[in-house]
């Protein structure tokens, strides 16, 4: 042996049985490091099925956002005088409905684009349900009614009776709008 190796083998040997591991050393070194005990399926799905069951108690809970697209439908009573075509005529009752669009919804009626006949929500000829704004008005001035329905995901200010200024306001914040003109004779 060479000179180096023979006094490492030399100090070896010269330790004492104090420095032996314990007995059974090997065996806990195998059983740590050995494998692991195999988790039940259920450990892994248990946490997915819990959010799932919460997704559904928020979806259930939280009401669908309603999406839909404003329209704006007109049906209308006749007055008593029979007249050919589409003319409108002094009598007649329009019942204007507003579906769709955003949580906040209006109908505001004016003639002549300068005076306001009937504004939706705030007048009694108004009737309001969850997804629905109907606002009825009796055709009473000869002149072009102009019948407005508004949405809005805010509330909606209350009109100041000039067609233009309104508009401008509402637009301005940013409503989603549709309208229907009707000449009464």
């Amino acid at each position: 042996m060479t000179e180096p190796i023979a006094r490492i083998e030399a100090a070896l040997a010269q330790l004492g049985d104090e420095h032996e591991p314990p007995a059974g050393w090997e065996a806990r070194v195998l059983a740590a490091t050995g494998a692991r005990r195999r988790r039940p399926w259920w450990h892994f799905a248990a946490p997915g099925i819990v959010l799932a069951a919460a997704a559904v108690a928020v979806y259930l809970a939280i009401p669908p956002h309603r999406n839909t697209a404003l329209a704006l439908r007109l049906t209308y009573d006749k007055a008593a005088t029979v007249v050919r075509g589409d003319t409108h005529q002094i009598g007649e009752v329009v019942h204007a409905t507003a579906t769709g669009g955003d949580r906040y919804r209006a109908v505001w009626i004016y003639r002549d684009e300068t005076e306001l006949v009937a504004a939706c929500p705030g007048s009694a000829s108004c009737r309001t349900s969850d997804d629905v704004m109907v606002a009825e008005v009796t055709l009473a001035l000869v002149g072009t009614y102009t019948i407005v329905a508004l949405a809005s995901s805010a509330p909606l200010a209350p009109p100041t009776g000039s067609y233009d200024a309104d508009l401008g306001r509402a637009r301005s914040a940013g409503v989603t709008e549709t309208e229907v003109q009707l000449a009464v004779q």
